[in-house]
């Protein structure tokens, strides 16, 4: 179909789009709530799509365009029913929100999407009251342990682990044997992938109670209670204990940092943790000078601040382990982890 206009030249795209994308959200909601999905691993026409899920066929027909439109789906037409495509799960679709594929993050997407359309329907009260706006509904999911069990537990397996490994491929080899400890870690299982992937290695990962309950399973189920163990903490009240005489040879601490009260002083405590020239990686969402990146990750981080819970200006977090008396601080550049990219950061403790 020509264009009267070419697109590349039409200035108000991110606007349309900004518009449109609670009616792509909300379609897409309606698919996984529904079970579209699994039901599409076969092709299927609208009309028959409206009968098993007992939909109205016209709206039926509209959804499905518009989440072919979206990438979500596949359409084939048929030349003997002009006008009545087929429609199937498209490759990306069986992949990232399908149950039954290692890499389902249905559940994550649900999760982040519902309390972003809840949160931001607080701007009117957030600005002019700011932390003293009125409190919201609670959450979609109310405690760690729920947290641990679904989304959190597929953003870690599907995003967080693979990138904390891919990391580590890009650093000097660690030693055959040590311990390392994963701050914050939730069900865990980061701290699995580092177990798998460093076999002469002990490991201990601390969040809190709900949490760790959670992340134990997850050890055992993995065969893992002989070298990782969780351990339940308060990280605003203290700190996992030293593992041996020497301390840990690596620490991971994964978008920690916004939910203390003294980021500062568990650097500092983690600086003491570790043995002389262990090392420190720090991975945490930035308030950035660079538009694009803050395009993706203030809607996500932003509210924690709004909350006020602390999100570092870029460049803070290097500081703030000089502070604590690290050595050999590096910004290793960005991490693609779940919601957002964050700045990954790199220190180790003095060798005296």
């Amino acid at each position: 179909m020509p264009l009267h206009a070419p697109l590349h030249n039409n200035p108000l795209p991110s606007l349309w789009a900004m518009a449109a994308a609670p009616m792509q959200a909300n379609a897409l909601e309606q698919a996984l709530e529904l079970g579209l999905l699994p039901l599409l691993r076969q092709p299927l026409p609208a009309d028959a799509v409206a009968q098993r899920l007992a939909l109205a066929p016209k709206a039926t027909a509209l959804w499905l365009e518009l989440l072919w439109s979206m990438g979500w789906l596949a359409r084939h037409e048929r030349a003997a029913h002009p006008g009545a495509p087929l429609y199937a799960a498209s490759p990306q679709a069986q992949r990232w929100l399908t149950e039954g594929s290692g890499e389902n993050i249905a559940q994550a997407w649900l999760f982040r999407m519902r309390f972003l359309r809840q949160f931001a329907a607080q701007w009117p009260a957030l600005l002019r009251h700011g932390g003293n706006a009125p409190a919201a509904a609670p959450a979609p999911l109310t405690t760690w342990g729920e947290a641990a069990r679904q989304h959190i537990a597929q953003e870690q397996q599907v995003i967080t682990a693979p990138a904390a490994l891919a990391l580590l491929d890009t650093l000097p080899a660690l030693p055959g044997r040590g311990h390392f400890l994963d701050l914050g870690g939730g069900p865990g299982w980061v701290a699995i992938a580092l177990a798998q992937r460093l076999p002469g290695w002990q490991g201990t990962v601390c969040d809190q109670a709900e949490a760790v309950a959670v992340a134990q399973e997850n050890i055992q189920a993995a065969d893992l209670s002989a070298r990782l163990r969780a351990q339940a903490c308060d990280l605003n009240e203290d700190f996992p204990a030293l593992a041996g005489e020497e301390g840990y040879g690596l620490i991971w601490c994964s978008a920690l940092l916004h939910f203390l009260r003294e980021p500062l002083a568990l650097l500092r405590q983690a600086r003491a943790a570790l043995q002389p020239g262990g090392l420190l990686l720090l991975a945490h969402a930035e308030q950035t000078r660079h538009a694009e990146l803050a395009a993706q990750t203030l809607p996500f981080y932003g509210p924690l601040a709004l909350r006020g819970q602390y999100l570092p200006q870029e460049g803070e977090i290097p500081r703030l382990m000089a502070q604590a008396g690290l050595t050999d601080i590096q910004t290793l550049g960005l991490a693609a982890l779940p919601m957002a990219p964050v700045c990954v950061h790199a220190g180790r403790a003095p060798l005296n």
